[in-house]
């Protein structure tokens, strides 16, 4: 079976021959410094090209993919025209919005917000970077097109939108958050300002490469480690609505899925995200609130929604060989039965995460994921790692 009917098969809610493997967006990849440390490891050599600047995420060479079983290859749009990343010597750089981020540790954070002090009138006359510049969908057409007839990968869209980050760069994260309460009206410009945005960019980057993709990715954060980020019923009312709007517009241009990634706790908001049109949600973050128990998510929702991830960054993956092998099984054993699963990263793998950690994680996916799945093997393997479990609600690894 090819990469690219395994993942049909999965985000179908059908069997394939072997759970598929992602390890290719912009949060489920891998940080600069654990590639470096991979590739050592292997004793190989690439160029590290990166492919998110603020998550110092790299893009991994071919033969890494191959090596690590992945089956998807992401379709990512050009820079604008108007735009050029360039880091300064003190780390800092600014985006296409003008707002500033630097350097800081591992990462890079917002800064300088380019809207922070704003009114709503400032706000109107602010100059938004052109959503269909030409420059960003350039090649695009002839690289899906290459990918789908020359490989047999599944090609995922991997446009990097959304509506809540985007407002956190513009505001800042802590100013936008009131703004929702405090500045209604302001609030309410702003989002409604970034779903046209966000939907005259799909237009051009779908009308290229809509005929070529399995899945759409779209990343938000609605979630932190113990609860929603704003109230549910503010996001009902706020944010549930302009997503709809968008998945929408998405699946009138393009037979793709929807992958919806959002940090945090989620449980709570499965239902939500089935009526705003979601098909596959990422990362189900493992020991986030009500995501501990991947049985009861199988269980309640696996029939309706398609679980990309779900393994434990945070508790396990510095950890030994065994407990990542252990951890894996806990995911495979619960969420791959009927299909409906994606293995991948609970997010992007840290530098924490040693390289032969890295190796087993997705060792143990091509050898236990097979289908249809030996539950029994997998129960047997667990209980001779049984001094090792799984961890669930550990405090978080910083």
């Amino acid at each position: 079976m090819t990469s690219r009917e395994r993942i049909r098969k999965a985000i179908n809610h059908e069997e394939p021959d072997r759970v598929p493997i992602d390890c290719n967006s912009v949060v489920s990849q891998i940080h600069e410094k654990a590639y470096e440390n991979l590739l050592d490891y292997l004793g190989m050599q690439d160029e590290i090209r990166i492919v998110c600047p603020t998550q110092r995420i790299a893009g991994l060479s071919e033969e890494v993919y191959d090596l690590l079983g992945v089956d998807t290859r992401y379709i990512y749009a050009n820079a604008p025209s108007s735009w050029k990343y360039e880091e300064r010597s003190d780390g800092s750089w600014v985006d296409e919005f003008g707002t500033g981020l630097k350097r800081c540790g591992l990462y890079c954070d917002i800064s300088e917000p380019v809207l922070a002090n704003a009114t709503l009138e400032d706000v109107k006359r602010y100059q938004f970077p052109d959503p269909g510049d030409p420059a960003r969908f350039e090649g695009l057409r002839e690289k899906a097109k290459d990918l789908y007839e020359n490989t047999q990968y599944a090609l995922v869209g991997g446009l990097q939108l959304a509506i809540y980050y985007f407002a956190w760069v513009l505001r800042g994260i802590r100013q936008f958050t009131e703004d929702i309460i405090l500045n209604k009206p302001l609030a309410d410009y702003i989002m409604d300002k970034l779903v046209d945005w966000n939907i005259e960019m799909l237009d051009g980057y779908l009308s290229e490469v809509g005929d070529y993709i399995e899945y759409q990715w779209f990343a938000d954060d609605w979630g932190v480690q113990d609860g929603p980020f704003i109230s549910p019923e503010m996001f009902r009312e706020t944010m549930a609505p302009r997503f709809k709007k968008i998945i929408s517009f998405i699946k009138s241009k393009t037979k793709a899925k929807f992958c919806m990634h959002t940090c945090g706790a989620t449980y709570w908001m499965m239902d939500d995200l089935l009526e705003m049109g979601v098909d596959i949600v990422h990362p189900v973050q493992a020991n986030a609130k009500g995501n501990e128990d991947a049985a009861r998510l199988k269980r309640d929702y696996g029939d309706k929604l398609v679980f990309h991830g779900n393994t434990n960054n945070q508790g396990v993956f510095h950890k030994s060989i065994e407990e990542v092998t252990a951890d894996a099984l806990y995911r495979i054993r619960h969420l791959a039965p009927g299909g409906g699963y994606i293995f991948s990263g609970g997010h992007n793998i840290q530098v924490n995460m040693p390289p032969e950690n890295i190796l087993a994680l997705f060792d143990t996916a091509k050898e236990y994921g097979v289908y249809p799945i030996d539950t029994k093997r997998i129960d047997k393997k667990l209980k001779e790692l049984s001094e090792i479990k799984p961890v669930i609600n550990e405090e978080i690894i910083i």
